[in-house]
Parts: structure tokens; sequence; C-alpha cells
């Protein structure tokens, strides 16, 4: 749809990581063409008098297929054009088989332009070459479930040290969901036992401790292999500083942190909403929410994602709400995600800047899975996903604000310091004003080409 097409952005203050500056910025074909000052003769003029001009963001764990129209199109309500999403196998299916079959299947429907993570899937079916197959088709990147025996996903340390050593060889990067599986599977069966199956025996069930361990297991593992670990939700303190200790050893380790865990404690579990919090990891202490601000601030945790999961209340979660091992874990996000980066706050710390904001939303998350610089930065070359953001007019996030077609959020009725004027996807005006306005663009499969075949 842009092919052919200038637009001018003018008057605004683009920010990257390094600071904002007051700068045009022409698009052209889809493109950004010139940052600075730039030629508007023949062009569509956007006037972004006061606002800021940030990236497109980038949400790096996101759970959309299935959904996959409505979610990218609340993506872009949000202000992000980018997404990278996880592809679950089907029984007995390879994990390239599963990205094929996505591919064909989902990305038609997508409004924002994709990448995706491999996922293993069926850890006891797992095969050198796995990794080799789904890497020749350009995804870059595999999660691991360290969880969840009772679903029959979760990877014991030999095939996540053999995933970890074969993803090492072709330069892909190893995500994990950290928590210790057989453990958090006795204290739940100890607890059903008890006749404790209320909501609030969730949090009881998966102790911080347990994320912990798990996260100082996997990154040795990740050492061993000579891997590139990823953590991803971290919920607080304790695994933070076990990140922190593999830094200190000299190890290459992301983070990755969600706005529910930043914004939500684990007191929500036992109130009378506690169906809008059944997630896992579940929500910590006040002392750790500042912690993942504090640690989103200063470089401690590198990106900040929302683990978005297309679920109802009324269907997925309201049937089974007597029994916590039933209620599917997770929450819808993507919409949200950018606003409350905004809106990021514990009493008496500093909030993000945008500076910072743009760094773990947009540039670091491009950086880390291999799309920077076709994505996540206003330059010359880069495609032209572009938020503007005007800070002078507040805004409420509602159900209808968010567009994901949901009955839910757990972020409804949140104020948010400032609201999108407009938003471009690939040079495409897809948001106006907090109307979707693009029906006609199409999302595109974005292949890392990072990565490599191993050395023979």
């Amino acid at each position: 749809m842009s092919r052919g097409r200038r637009i001018a952005i003018v008057a605004g203050e683009v920010v990257s990581p390094e600071g904002a500056t007051a700068a045009d910025v022409l698009i052209e074909d889809g493109l950004i063409a010139q940052v600075g000052e730039v030629e508007r003769s023949g062009a569509e003029v956007i006037d972004a008098t006061g606002c800021l001009v940030l990236p497109g963001a980038i949400d790096v764990h996101t759970h959309v297929f299935g959904g996959v129209r409505d979610d990218t199109r609340s993506a872009l309500l949000g202000g992000t054009t980018t997404a990278l999403a996880f592809v679950d196998a089907l029984e007995g299916e390879r994990p390239v088989e599963a990205a094929r079959r996505t591919l064909a299947g989902e990305l038609p429907d997508s409004l924002v332009d994709l990448a995706f993570h491999a996922v293993i899937w069926e850890p006891l079916a797992y095969r050198s070459g796995d990794m080799r197959d789904v890497a020749e088709m350009g995804i870059g990147s595999v999660k691991l479930w360290l969880s969840y025996i009772e679903l029959g996903i979760m990877a014991d340390d030999d095939v996540a040290l053999a995933v970890m050593q074969e993803a090492a060889a072709l330069g892909m990067v190893v995500l994990a969901h950290c928590e210790n599986g057989r453990a958090i599977d006795l204290l739940t069966r100890q607890l059903v036992a008890q006749g404790r199956l209320g909501l609030d025996s969730l949090p009881r069930s998966r102790p911080i401790a347990l994320e912990a361990e798990c996260v100082h297991r996997f990154l040795a593992l990740a050492e061993v292999a000579g891997a590139t670990p990823y953590v991803v939700h971290v919920t607080g303190a304790r695994p933070l500083a076990e990140i922190a200790a593999a830094r200190r050893r000299g190890m290459t380790v992301y983070g990755e942190v969600c706005p529910h865990h930043l914004r939500f404690e684990r007191a929500c579990h036992e109130g009378p909403d506690a169906l809008r919090y059944v997630m896992t990891p579940p929500l910590r202490t006040a002392g750790d929410r500042t912690a993942l601000l504090r640690g989103l601030r200063d470089g401690a945790l590198d990106t900040y994602a929302s683990d978005h999961c297309h679920l109802r209340l009324d269907r997925d979660k309201l049937p089974v709400a007597g029994d916590f091992t039933k209620v599917p874990t997770g929450l819808p996000g993507i919409g949200a995600r950018l606003p409350l980066g905004f809106a990021a706050a514990v009493d008496g710390e500093a909030p993000l800047s945008p500076e910072r904001l743009v760094e773990v939303a947009c540039a670091a998350p491009a950086r880390i899975f291999g799309l920077y610089p076709q994505k996540g930065t206003i330059a010359p070359g880069s495609d032209a996903d572009i938020v503007v953001w005007d800070p002078s007019r507040l805004s409420r996030l509602t159900l209808a604000s968010l567009g994901d077609g949901l009955d839910w959020s757990p972020y409804e009725g949140i104020e948010v310091p400032g609201s999108i004027r407009c938003v471009l996807a690939r040079g495409d005006r897809v948001v106006e004003d907090g109307r979707f306005t693009g029906d006609e663009h199409r999302g595109a499969y974005l292949p890392v080409g990072r990565v490599s075949a191993p050395a023979q």
C-alpha cells in the first residue's frame, strides 16, 4: 500500500535510546528516507508538534496464534508494529513442520510483521537437526519449558543441554520459562491433597525460590553449551540476582520483564478478582516490583514484553475458576504494553524515561533477535514503523481502545500519561487518534539472517 507514497512527519521529537532530538522524518515507499531537515514537497504531512516520535515497538514474547488477527490489531492500536511469536507444535509434529504450518495458515491474517520462536513442545521427541531445520527457515531462537511436567512439555536437563548445544552451533538465542517443574509438581499435589484448590494456592505452589533456582540451572547449562540464554518474564529480586551473578562470570545473558509483574502484587491472587491474575510465574511482592523497575531502568533487565495470550474470561477461565490447577494461565497485554511503559512506576521510584522505554521496547528486542536495523530504530533505510505519542493528551485503557476482541483485561481502567496520535507500519497509516485504519495492511514474515549452519 505504501509504494509510491511520501510522508513527512514534522515538528516532533525523535526518540532513540541516546536521546530525543527535534527532527522531521521523511518516508518513501515504506522506508525511512531522511531524518532531520527533510524535503517536504509532494509529501503527505503529519504534524507531530508537541509529540514524541518513536520507532514502532517490538513485542518479543507473544502467543498470538489462534487469535492472530484480533491480537495483531490490538498490537497496532498500542503502537506495536512487530512481534515474535511462539510456534507450538501439534502432537507428533517436528518444530520445522509446525513452523511451516503456522507460516501458511496464520501469517496471512497477521496485521504486524512477525518473526518466529521455535518451541520444544515434546522434549522426549527432540532429535539433533531439529534446530538446523528451523534455522534454515530463518528462525533464530528457540524456547524451552523447564516447568509444566503435567502438560508433558517440560524439558529435563539432558534435553535442555542438547538443545542448547545445537542452538549454540547455529547462533540461535535460547529462551526458557524458568521454574523448577518437579518441585512445583510436588507442591501442587500436596495442596490438592489438602483440598486447597482456591486461586490463592497458585503463588504457594510456585514460590520465587524455585524460579531463582531454575534460572541458576538454566544459565549453568547455557554456560556449558556456549549458548546465548534469554530468561523470559523475570518476576523479582532473586532471579535477577542469578542473572547478575552469571554476568559477573562473563556470560552474555538477557532478561525480560512483563507489565503485569511490574504493576501487580501477590495480594491480587487472594482478592475477589483473583481470576484476572492467573499467570505463571505468579505475582510477587512490592519489593520485587521495585527491583524489576530498577532493573529495567538501570540495565539489569534488557527487554519489556507482554507475554500476551488470547484467553477469554467467560469461556476459558470462569468455568474452572474453583480449581487453580485447571484455570488456563496467561493474560492479554499486547496492546497495553507500550502505553503501560509510559505509566510504569513504583512508589518512590523514578519512572522509565522515553529513551529507556525505546531501548527496552524497540531497539534491544530488534538487536537481540536479529532484526536491527530493519526494525527498532528511526534511521534511513529502516522500515517506516513509527509511533507518534502525544504526552499532552492523557488517556485511559479500555476494552474498546485495546481492540483485541476479548471480554476482559487486567489493565482496564488504568490511566496513561499520554496517548497515541498515529501509528505507521511500513509506511501505512494503520492507527489515527485511537481508531484502527489498517484494514488493508498485512504483516510480513521476518526471517532472521544471522543464524548459520554448523561448521563441518
